[in-house]
Formats: structure tokens, C-alpha cells, sequence
């Protein structure tokens, strides 16, 4: 069979079992593909293999996996997520009363995709498509490090600006830095992608793609320092919860519950 016919197959289960919130037996998904029981049981194992598709519960019922979900959300356009975390953000600026922003993992790289100033803020450090290096930025790092070995190795693998004096770029600096950030939960840059400027931030973690975004807070170190440390961490960290139900809740309203179909409208934005 030709590789397009092959493909084509693959798609008609997807298609299939994200149409079936509940998930679908492999009897299901061959009474609704029509497919040989042989070809459905060959193709649902490769999907399973690259994560395309995963067990509910460890039955074989068969859901659309983490990987598929992973690759539609880092598709969706800023925008459509912009508007989701706002409301999520605007809150937060009245808590840490700093500028707090959304960033989000594109490709290899970090990039803020929303940002709320203060009323009285005249100075912001982020705004949309800003890049935020991986390896000095708190967004960066919080993403980093919760990434594939095989993501983190590759970016160690290359060399890195050294942004000021503070800037870690040897990979045993780095690589011990982002542990830090898995143990504790968070990141901190303090003086490493700019001088004197302080920024806290934390991992959005989506139940059906991993960390692809953060949140943060971002300020002169002077100032920022000045308020308190954990009350900041815990503002950040039940801001990234709120925007993580605020995404799951608008993609099954706007899609019916079809989770594969809004992100499918948001990529396409």
C-alpha cells in the first residue's frame, strides 16, 4: 500500500477515537473505521508506540495519547491562548503587583505570548515574541526542565550567550540548575538575562501535554525582592492551576468535548 493510503488509515482512527470522549475498545474503533481487525490492531499499536494514542486506565480502551495532544497544543495559536490566560493574569498582577506574563515553548525556544503591566508601571522587561533563553530566563528554565532528555541534551549540546556575568552556559551549570527547578517547583533568574532585573516563574503542567507553558513575574531586583518570596511562588503557582482549567474548560466547551477538534481551530487561527 502506498504511504498516503497508510497515513489516510491512521488519521481515520484518530479521527475515530477523538470523536469518542469515553475512549473506544479496538471492536469499537474497527465497527467505526471499517478497517480489517489484522490492519486496526497493526496501526493502533504503532499509535500507541509514538504516543498518538494511550490506554484509559490501563484497559484497552483506547484514548487520544499525550503525544498527539502535546503536538496540537504547541500549534494553537498565542493568540487563542492569550485570551484564555488574561483573566488568569490580570488577577495575578493585583496579588504580586508586578508585571506577570505567559510564555510558551516554541519549537526549541521560549517566547512570552501575553503580558499585564501595573496600572503604575511604566517600565515592562517582557511583551509578546519576546524570546526567553532557556538557560538564563526563569520562563525558560521552568520549561526546560521539565522537556525530554533527549530536548534538554540537544539544547546543552549547543553553545549559549553568556547575557551578563551571573549567566550560566556551561551544560554541568545548566543541567544543575534546571534539577534545582524540578525539586523545588520553580525558576529563578536574578541578574541572568539582565542586569539588576529579578523574575520568578512556574510550569504550567496540562494533564494531556506536559509543561509547554509558564508563568511569571518580573521586575527590578531591588523591588521585586521586596515582596514576599513564598507569598509570590504561591501566587504564580495557583495562577499556572487556573490557567490550566481555564484551557481544558474552553477547549471542551468550544469544541463540544471534541478536545482534538478546537485545537485543530486554534492551529488553523
Amino acid at each position: 500500500m502506498d504511504s498516503v493510503g497508510i497515513l489516510a488509515r491512521y488519521v481515520t482512527i484518530l479521527d475515530a477515537v477523538a470523536a469518542a470522549p469515553e475512549g473506544l475498545s479496538l471492536s469499537e474503533i474497527i465497527a467505526r473505521t471499517e478497517l480489517p481487525r489484522g490492519t486496526a490492531h497493526r496501526l493502533v499499536n504503532t499509535l500507541m508506540t509514538v504516543g498518538y494514542l494511550g490506554q484509559k486506565d490501563g484497559r484497552k480502551v483506547y484514548m487520544l495519547g499525550s503525544g498527539l495532544m502535546r503536538l496540537l497544543r504547541l500549534g494553537t495559536a498565542p493568540a487563542s491562548v492569550a485570551a484564555v490566560a488574561r483573566p488568569v493574569l490580570e488577577h495575578l498582577v493585583t496579588q504580586v503587583g508586578e508585571t506577570v506574563f505567559l510564555a510558551k515553548l516554541v519549537g526549541e525556544h521560549v517566547e512570552t505570548i501575553a503580558a499585564v503591566t501595573p496600572e503604575d508601571e511604566r517600565q515592562s522587561f517582557v511583551y509578546p515574541g519576546r524570546d526567553m533563553p532557556m538557560h538564563a530566563a526563569a520562563s525558560g528554565k521552568a520549561i526546560l526542565a521539565h522537556q525530554s532528555a533527549a530536548l534538554i541534551e540537544s539544547f546543552l549540546s549547543r553553545r549559549h550567550p553568556k547575557y551578563t556575568s551571573a549567566t550560566h552556559v556551561e551544560a554541568k551549570s545548566i543541567m544543575a540548575d534546571l534539577k534545582r527547578v524540578r525539586a523545588q517547583g520553580y525558576a529563578v533568574c536574578d541578574g541572568e538575562f539582565e542586569p539588576g532585573v529579578l523574575s520568578y516563574a512556574c510550569p504550567v503542567l496540562l494533564e494531556d501535554a506536559g509543561v509547554i507553558y509558564s508563568i511569571g513575574s518580573v521586575a527590578l531586583g531591588s523591588r521585586l525582592a521586596g515582596h514576599p518570596f513564598e507569598g509570590v511562588i504561591n501566587a504564580l503557582r495557583g495562577a499556572c492551576e487556573a490557567f490550566a482549567q481555564r484551557l481544558e474548560r474552553h477547549d471542551a466547551a468550544a469544541a463540544g468535548g471534541d478536545r482534538i477538534g478546537v485545537l485543530r481551530m486554534g492551529a488553523a487561527q
